[in-house]
């Protein structure tokens, strides 16, 4: 069954080595490739009011940015932070920086970022956390730090699951949505160990296994996760990984 509630966006750091120079081109170019979105890294120094009429001209939806929650989720940059995004259009914002070293540390992290996400909710923005390595290699007590994290935090706070950081680990994608429903506006779609260019679906470049795409993307489905978003880095200087992995997708029902 093709999956028509989940639409795909681009994490634009893919594109870092081309996107700024010609930045119209490029998301007209991603829109016709069959993406709807995109999700900010960096803004080329270009304001806020520039990346709304960047998004509005091409027919993009700001689907998203990464930011270190430390510095910009926090105090009072927390709402130049919301500011900037509502302006801009950009519907939540996350947070890959959560490297702590004990799990009271992790759980502080996670009530700290729930605040932020009960604070986003008031501008209709989410906050979220992007999974890495290490939230699933450090273990306290029997428990993760991605888990530590969620333990007592609001429940507006996202989870931004990388299927390759994740899978990477040994951990079950699928397993961990499943954990925590509800808390998924987008999932970052990216192949195991990127090979060469990247591209989902191409066998990885160390030999391992491939994301099981399609236990992971009838999952997506079945929770009817708004957004995936695209990561394919290898090759920033070139749009043709992500033509490549809309194509994949398309395959296999999105």
């Amino acid at each position: 069954m093709k999956n028509t509630k989940t639409r795909l966006a681009v994490q634009l750091f893919s594109i870092h080595g081309i996107l700024w120079k010609e930045p119209e081109k490029c998301l007209t170019a991603l829109k016709a490739a069959g993406y709807d979105g995109v999700e900010f890294a960096k803004y080329g120094g270009h304001s806020a009011h520039d990346l709304n009429r960047l998004l509005s001209g091409t027919g993009m939806t700001g689907v998203g940015t990464h930011v270190n929650g430390d510095l910009f989720l926090v105090g009072n940059e927390l709402k130049r932070t919301l500011d900037f995004c509502a302006e801009a259009g950009i519907l939540s914002v996350t947070t890959p920086h959560a490297k702590r070293d004990s799990a009271d540390a992790y759980r502080r992290f996670g009530a700290e970022m729930g605040k932020a996400a009960e604070a986003a909710a008031a501008y209709g923005i989410k906050v979220g956390i992007h999974t890495t390595y290490h939230h699933f290699e450090e273990v306290y007590g029997g428990v993760t730090a991605w888990d530590h994290i969620f333990s007592d935090t609001s429940p507006l706070l996202q989870q931004q699951v990388d299927t390759s950081n994740t899978f990477h680990t040994g951990t079950d994608v699928v397993a961990l949505l499943r954990k925590y429903p509800g808390r998924h506006f987008s999932v970052h779609l990216k192949e195991n160990v990127p090979s060469a260019t990247a591209t989902l679906g191409e066998p990885p470049s160390d030999g391992g296994p491939l994301v099981p795409w399609d236990t992971v993307l009838a999952q997506i489905a079945e929770e009817s996760v708004p957004w995936g978003i695209v990561e394919a880095e290898s090759i920033p200087d070139s749009l043709e990984p992500l033509i490549a992995s809309r194509r994949f997708l398309e395959k296999h029902g999105i």
